[in-house]
């Protein structure tokens, strides 16, 4: 899978500079451009890139993580509240700064 495969993430938000280093590091801009990537919408509802569909640790909750995968779970099953259309891929991840954990989940079709 490639950036491109990504329909929508789930981005661990404890400090929001590390949403834009994530979406450095994950390859949905280069280095230095997470500044340009955002600045016309891409991470809103409707954008290149919605992320936090579910109000990320600092809108939600701050479970490292875990609440992320059950939104991710509801983006693919197309149950969330503040659902991505066509859905098929979910990054998630719970923590930066620290190697911890990243995963996709998909539709299988």
């Amino acid at each position: 899978l490639t950036p491109a495969d990504i329909q929508t993430a789930i981005l661990y938000d404890h400090f929001t500079p590390y949403v834009l280093m994530q979406l450095e590091e994950f390859g949905f801009c280069g280095r230095g451009e997470a500044k340009d990537f955002i600045k016309d919408g891409a991470l809103e509802m409707g954008g290149k890139l919605p992320i936090n569909t579910h109000g990320g640790q600092l809108g939600e909750a701050y479970i490292h993580g875990m609440n992320g995968i059950a939104e991710a779970v509801r983006q693919v099953r197309g149950t969330s509240v503040n659902q991505v259309d066509s859905v098929e891929n979910v990054l998630v991840t719970a923590g930066t700064g620290v190697p911890t954990s990243g995963l996709i989940l998909g539709v299988d079709r």
